[in-house]
């Protein structure tokens, strides 16, 4: 399974805090368990908001399923003091919701999965795809979420990652 977000570090939460970018939500992020670890500390991650209005929104469409979500607010001295444990720890392990280089990860995905992804179009789609013809794809996070998104000719698919990597 591709792990494509960077581990959180002191760095960022001071980048946060200067960006006023001051609400975290948390999620459980099952990317990145090691199953041969002899020990595997909670994966959490984190996406930051401006907007707090924009934080309840991604926080209710996790809450229901993740018992681990939650908002934390950066302008609250405690909430800083309990993610700053949480990162010192070693209970958890928090991963930030950016990719270092969104090119770079794009390319690995066309290389690495473009067959699964053709797989997956032509056992889920009507699409029926020429072998000159082309499928350009883009990824985003929704929520935590991976998606790609799929277009060919007029059409336009979008999935979960998780999905083309099962395929």
């Amino acid at each position: 399974m591709m792990q494509p977000f960077e581990i959180f570090e002191q760095r960022y939460l001071d980048r946060l805090l200067k960006m006023k970018r001051h609400f975290v939500v948390t999620q459980t992020y099952r990317r990145a368990t090691d199953h041969f670890a002899e020990y595997q500390p909670t994966d959490l991650l984190l996406t930051d908001y401006d907007d707090e209005g924009a934080a309840l929104i991604h926080f209710n469409a996790v809450r229901k399923l993740d018992k681990l979500g939650a908002i934390i607010n950066l302008s609250k001295p405690a909430h800083i003091t309990k993610l700053k444990e949480m990162m010192e720890g070693e209970k958890y392990r928090l991963y930030w919701c950016v990719v270092k280089s969104l090119t770079g990860l794009q390319k690995k995905v066309d290389a690495g999965y473009k067959d699964k992804a053709r797989r997956f179009i032509s056992n889920n789609t009507d699409w029926r795809i020429k072998g000159d013809e082309t499928i350009k794809s883009t990824l985003e996070v929704i929520f935590g979420e991976i998606f790609i998104t799929f277009k060919w000719k007029t059409k336009k698919l979008r999935v979960k990652f998780q999905d083309i990597e099962k395929a």
